[in-house]
């Protein structure tokens, strides 16, 4: 990219100048690099040490007379128990909204995890905020605040002109599933339309009102397959889209540029492009900053102005980054409350437990949480004729390594649990409900859960078990239930949840209390409102067959069982098997830990094969 150290001028009316964009995503509340579960200093990513890369950046632009953008892509009010202290405090002072305030955001997006805590929560959240918050797509009166676009005035450097002014529009959309995943707190008070449409109205709007360029806020990631007619990730769409002339990306918590989206038609991961537009999408957890350069040219004063240059890159921070003591110092308060908050004792845990297998057998951690939400419907049910239906319960494994690392496991001591374990547990703010279903219908939802696992061929030896593609928490096992997966057959479906013609399926004897399970046998299942309205790419239900909606959260369900849980049933728990006496050895990428714990599994001769250059070992099992 030519490199421009301020204004360029070969006469009156032939300018040049560079417009920087900053971008973050998905913070999900990491202020500080703390492990609240755990209770302890990382010394991994944070805001407070990505507050440094920014201020450098930022100088970088004002020192070579570029103008600068800082945005924020959204899903940033959730994600660390911090968030969820101050939700359940709306009164503090909000200390993201302090630090963003204090790094001088122009503009933040809004993702659908912003909308966990309810839109009550996110007005008042939004209304500490410098900065205006965009969408395009989503409509509330609740959220009176909320822009569609905006349109900043950024003064030219160096012409001595006030009124010779940039005008930069910014957009902003979430994918249009948010009214589902979120339907607890969105039904009744806010609208979600499509994204693109919406868009394209919004960036009318602002072409309308001046716009010289437009920069496109995208809460959603980049295809990695045909996602069909329900597409939640369609980055390079809104990058194709007219007018748009750099994209924000995010939700995914992949990074862009760079090796995560290898192999996707159209995409230039080395040069950060999607049909030519540049595009970042900056990780999560501020583990990256997102860098758009943009080189302008006006032939002719009062002229329209002409992208000629553009650049996409990540920023990192190294070890020799220093913290930002004043991003810090904002959040020092909350970061205290949140640690003595968790610190409370809720409940006494009779034996460890952990999920460092958890995708290779099945696991005491989900089965306790099975049992939590199964007790939770039972008590919301009885006396109603929904009690006379066979109750099981929906479970997905928290914590599995995945693109979070091999810190990212549950690990739960005998005796004393506290706050901070249970958020561990539970790191959304989900409530547990309850839908019809039937045995047809479960089939297809253990098939589409199995996607998790590849097609694994006794002829292969060093074949991953999982697909790294797929996060764990798309893993559901239904408890109450038992069945089988056959790992050399291929799903009934593709990753986009269309039936693939011919394939006859891996989740085999599917039965309910030893009896095999009819199509038309009906069911109660315990769930979360986020997997009943379809998160994790499953098929939401309709309101007919949610048939029990609770207020109270996942998490003090939970908390209510303990008091008197049946850790028999816990851990005699074993919905599924992997079909048996096939040959197979595969890998599973797991937790250090978890070698001082492989007679949990020694069914499946676990051998240790050293570790990868992200930290995990590599254990092979034999299957």
């Amino acid at each position: 990219m030519t490199k421009i150290t301020g204004i360029s001028k070969s006469n009156a009316s032939d300018v040049r100048v560079r417009l920087r964009v900053l971008a973050t995503s998905d913070l999900h509340m990491q202020l500080v690099a703390y492990d609240y579960v755990n209770d302890k200093k990382t010394g991994g990513d944070s805001l407070v040490q990505l507050a440094t890369i920014i201020r450098q950046a930022q100088s970088e632009a004002r020192e070579t007379g570029a103008m600068c953008l800082l945005v924020d892509n959204g899903d940033t009010l959730q994600g660390t128990p911090m968030g969820g202290h101050l939700a359940m405090h709306p009164g503090l002072k909000h200390p993201m909204a302090a630090a963003m305030n204090d790094l001088g955001y122009d503009a933040i997006g809004i993702g659908n995890h912003d909308c966990d805590h309810g839109l009550a929560y996110l007005a008042r959240c939004l209304d500490q905020f410098d900065a205006p918050a965009i969408s395009a797509n989503l409509r509330s009166a609740a959220l009176p605040g909320l822009r569609t676009h905006i349109v900043l005035e950024k003064n030219v450097p160096g012409l001595g002109d006030t009124n010779d002014v940039l005008r930069v529009g910014i957009v902003s959309a979430l994918p249009r599933q948010t009214a589902s995943w979120n339907r607890h707190q969105l039904e009744g008070q806010a609208q979600v339309a499509d994204p693109i449409p919406a868009l394209e109205e919004a960036i009318a709007a602002a072409k309308a009102e001046g716009a010289d360029i437009v920069i496109a806020l995208a809460h959603m990631g980049i295809a990695q397959f045909d996602e069909g007619d329900d597409a939640q990730n369609q980055t390079a769409e809104v990058a194709r889209l007219k007018n748009v002339d750099a994209v924000v990306a995010g939700h995914t918590h992949l990074k862009f540029p760079g090796p995560d989206h290898s192999g996707v038609n159209g995409v230039d991961c080395e040069n950060g492009m999607i049909n030519g537009t540049p595009v970042v999408m900056p990780g999560c957890s501020a583990s990256e900053l997102g860098v758009i350069d943009l080189d302008l040219h006006r032939t002719a004063h009062g002229g329209s102005w002409q992208v000629t240059e553009r650049a996409a890159a990540l920023r990192h921070p190294t070890k020799e980054t220093v913290d930002d003591r004043a991003v810090e110092a904002l959040a020092q308060e909350a970061h205290v409350q949140t640690r003595t908050y968790l610190s409370q004792p809720v409940a006494t845990l009779a034996g460890p437990m952990h999920s460092y297998f958890a995708l290779a057998h099945p696991s005491h951690v989900p089965a306790m949480m099975a049992e939590a939400k199964r007790f939770a419907i039972q008590q919301a049910i009885i006396g109603t004729e929904l009690a006379d239906l066979p109750l099981i319960a929906a479970v997905a494994t928290p914590a599995t390594g995945g693109f979070d690392g091999p810190e990212n496991f549950v690990s739960l001591p005998a005796g004393q649990l506290r706050r901070r374990h249970i958020a561990g547990l539970i790191p959304y703010s989900n409530q547990v409900w309850a839908v019809k279903a039937s045995g047809a219908r479960l089939s297809g939802w253990l098939e589409r859960s199995a996607l998790l696992f590849n097609v694994l061929s006794a002829d292969t030896p060093d074949q991953m078990l999982v697909d790294p593609k797929v996060p764990g928490f798309r893993y559901d096992a239904l408890y109450g239930l038992t069945y089988e997966i056959d790992l050399t057959q291929p799903s009934r479906f593709d990753a986009a949840g269309r039936p693939v013609e011919g394939a006859l399926g891996r989740v085999r004897d599917i039965r309910w209390q030893g009896e095999p399970v009819h199509p038309d046998q009906e069911f109660l299942v315990a769930v979360t409102d986020h997997r009943a309205g379809g998160g994790g790419t499953f098929r939401a239900f309709s309101d007919n067959n949610i048939v029990v909606r609770n207020d109270a959260p996942l998490s003090q369900a939970l908390i209510e069982y303990l008091k008197n849980p049946d850790y028999h049933v816990v851990r005699s728990a074993a919905p599924w098997r992997f079909k048996a006496d096939l040959g197979l050895r595969a890998f599973l990428h797991t937790a250090p830990d978890a070698l001082n714990h492989l007679h949990d599994i020694a069914h499946l001769r676990p051998e240790a094969c050293g570790y990868t250059r992200d930290g995990f070992v590599r254990l092979r099992l034999h299957l």
